[in-house]
């Protein structure tokens, strides 16, 4: 893995919009850190407008926008509000433009873990616990007490957790425990199994749950890392969160560029 900071940034990504074509690229992101600032209350993180009046202008345009996130879907498309498709729940989930939702299948013991994942934060306040299809998550971003009480209590719950099968991922104000097919890289695996006849896969990511992603496209895609400051990542290029939205302009740019060129 490469430190961020020997990355390329923003400015040397203009080679990369330089061969939109046909087939067209896809542009797939997370959600929460990356379009949505971070919120203490979930419910409250959506995008800037600016940013969304970007994503809608892109959609509008024809290009090929994919959301991938380790929240429910449905909750996704609320707080977001534009009808592209969404990879919910680390990529158990899939919800088609228009509302359509398909589910992977699970295992029998896949089964048994999701039974698991109701009581293993029993001893925290119900606001700072996530319930999902397949995984939970515990919060706590600017909550103190609710992080010394996980210290506390973490050797405990990680070896419940592991008896039931589930897998211990740490992010940017918690720890999630999923099932382990299910993951943002096993997403990109998928994407780029079904979509072989679209063109490049770009990936926009800022936490260690998007790493997975990041290492499924090397040599099959762009991941770029959305980061305030370096740090250590598969990425292969890094842009400061304030900076997404030029990246945005950037692709739209160019995507309205290749279609005055089919259109001479």
């Amino acid at each position: 893995m490469d430190l961020s900071g020997s990355m390329p940034g923003l400015e040397s990504l203009g080679g990369l919009f330089s061969s939109f074509g046909r087939p067209k690229p896809i542009l797939v992101s997370d959600y929460d850190g990356t379009l949505a600032p971070f919120r203490r209350e979930r419910g409250d993180a959506v995008p800037l407008p600016e940013v969304k009046e970007l994503l809608w202008r892109i959609i509008s345009a024809g290009g090929d926008v994919m959301i991938l996130s380790g929240r429910d879907a449905g909750e996704v498309f609320l707080l977001l509000g534009l009808d592209v498709e969404i990879i919910g729940c680390h990529g158990w989930q899939r919800r088609s433009p228009g509302g359509k939702t398909e589910t992977l299948p699970l295992s029998g013991d896949e089964r048994r873990a999701v039974q698991a994942l109701s009581s293993l934060f029993n001893a925290f306040p119900i606001d700072s616990v996530e319930i999902k299809p397949v995984s939970a998550a515990l919060h706590w971003r600017e909550r103190d007490e609710i992080k010394r009480r996980w210290h506390k209590l973490e050797p405990e719950i990680i070896d419940r957790a592991g008896q039931s099968g589930l897998e211990a991922l740490r992010f940017n104000g918690g720890i999630e425990f999923r099932i382990p097919a299910f993951s943002k890289g096993a997403a990109i695996e998928r994407i780029l199994e079904h979509r072989k006849e679209n063109g490049p896969v770009f990936y926009l990511g800022d936490d260690v749950t998007d790493e997975d992603a990041f290492l499924a496209l090397k040599g099959r895609g762009t991941g770029i890392l959305v980061s305030g400051s370096p740090r250590r990542s598969a990425a292969d290029a890094w842009i400061r969160p304030e900076e997404v939205k030029f990246f945005l302009e950037m692709w739209l740019s160019a995507l309205e560029g290749e279609q005055r060129r089919g259109e001479a």
